[in-house]
């Protein structure tokens, strides 16, 4: 619609306002996580040298031990040693312990390898108050190599905002010199394993994209189970924010969860409409609308580059990634769940990303896919603060644009830009929802007037 002679300029301006911190209950650790009360689960090993062989038991009799998190509203001491656990479903119920007398070799040690773990289960050496927390078994880059000195001691294991059900990690247990841990000269005494396990009630973000397929039947579609949440006819958007340092900076950026959700029990499944076991599920972006010459860049965990980049304009795009964790192993669940993930685009705006969803794997008939591809989705994308139209009628002029949640949206109107021109709120205040929202000028008269969308954090 024409809505010259009244003329319009968009002028941005955010801040942020201070807000009091919410009072916090501290408390101290726990041994079963969040739980007051919790039973030791021994993991009870012995050397028996009649057999020339160590052997281990874990006592089952509690049960399966839960990861937990803090009650809302408690927290530990930041200045704590144990503060690490701030955020995290935490449980320190497993305990290695000497189930009975044997003797260590000379110049020998016991050892404990982790071999094998969930994704996200963090490891440190000791539990309560005096603990010292220290990071374990590959958990924040330390070795995965452990010397265990026979005392009993609990180990706590610890996940941030845990997506499946149940956790596990695997070791190896043997003699090895007292001060690297080879095995070398000690390989005539017999090692073991043990394998734990841990259920937790996962967490999960309410932006997940969950993929799965229509059916379990051959060639049956794959498909975005929770689209009717995210696609742009319920004007959903995802909010990109501006990064000034780092390999993203003066681009907007965002992480978007996406799950392929799980068939087997071991990654907390079968879910509904899971992909048949041996499938692969990749995501392609087919197309990009937004502002000229912008375009969205993908970035996986520590990359210092994109793996690759889509012009907007583009109408038939190839680039995919791999969702499934995999990597299409004939029966192997088609679960995924890949964190460190994020999304960039090159200017503020709004924008409309395309994409589908493949099957990769080649174990279907003749060597190809299990499912057949998905049909398009399509989802916005909001970079910036801006607006993504305007429309006049009649005495009211509307502002259209993408909010976020934690922003609370003015529009304002002043008849020149000069300094001595006041802005007037015409609209507003409006709470940011993900949506695609409007904020409405009834009393747009006159010959000439300037808007500005203001976006204020409480």
């Amino acid at each position: 619609m024409k809505i010259s002679p009244f003329f319009f300029a968009l002028v941005l301006a955010c801040w942020s306002a201070g807000s009091a911190a919410q009072a916090q209950i501290y408390v101290t650790p726990k041994m079963g996580g969040g739980q007051v009360a919790a039973d030791m689960v021994h993991i009870d090993l012995y050397y028996d040298d009649v057999a020339n062989q160590f052997q281990a038991h874990i006592d089952t009799s509690f049960g399966t031990p839960e990861l937990r998190a803090l009650e809302p509203g408690q927290a530990f001491d930041p200045q704590a040693n144990y503060a690490v656990l701030n955020g995290k479903a935490y449980n320190s119920q497993y305990g290695w312990n000497a189930g009975g007398f044997f003797t260590i070799p000379p110049g020998a040690a016991i050892w404990i390898e982790q071999t094998n773990c969930s994704p996200g289960l963090e490891i440190y050496q000791d539990w309560g108050r005096l603990g010292s927390y220290t990071p374990i078994f590959g958990t924040a880059g330390s070795s995965r190599l452990w010397k265990w000195s026979g005392v009993m001691v609990h180990n706590t294991y610890a996940v941030f905002n845990p997506t499946r059900h149940r956790f596990f990690a695997d070791y190896h247990i043997y003699f090895g010199d007292a001060n690297t841990g080879s095995r070398a000269n000690f390989t005539h005494l017999g090692d073991t394993t043990v394998h734990l396990e841990w259920t937790t009630v996962p967490v999960e973000d309410p932006m997940t994209f969950k993929f799965g397929a229509v059916g379990s039947t051959s060639a049956a579609p794959l498909c975005f189970l929770n689209r009717e949440q995210f696609v742009t006819n319920t004007e959903f958007v995802v909010n990109l924010r501006y990064t000034n340092a780092g390999p993203w900076a003066t681009q907007f950026g965002c992480g978007i969860p996406m799950l392929a959700v799980a068939a087997t029990a071991t990654n907390g499944g079968p879910i509904t409409n899971h992909a048949v076991l041996g499938s692969c599920l990749e995501l392609q972006l087919t197309s990009l609308a937004g502002p000229p010459q912008a375009s969205l860049g993908f970035w996986e965990a520590g990359d210092t580059q994109p793996r690759f980049s889509v012009l907007a304009g583009e109408v038939a795009g190839t680039n995919r990634f791999c969702l499934s964790e995999s990597g299409g192993a004939s029966g192997a669940d088609p679960f995924g769940r890949i964190s460190g993930r994020n999304f960039t685009v090159s200017q503020p705006g709004l924008y409309c990303l395309g994409f589908r969803l493949l099957d990769t794997s080649t174990n279907g008939v003749g060597g190809g896919p299990l499912h057949a591809p998905s049909a398009n989705y399509y989802v916005y994308l909001q970079a910036g603060l801006t607006v993504a139209s305007w429309s006049r009628q009649g005495p009211s002029m509307t502002a259209s644009f993408g909010g976020e949640p934690g922003q609370t949206f003015y529009l304002e109107r002043a008849p020149g830009l000069g300094l001595s021109n006041q802005w007037q709120t015409v609209a507003g205040p409006l709470a940011g929802t993900n949506r695609l929202q409007s904020l409405v000028d009834a009393t747009a008269t006159g010959s000439q007037g300037f808007y500005r969308l203001k976006a204020q954090s409480p």
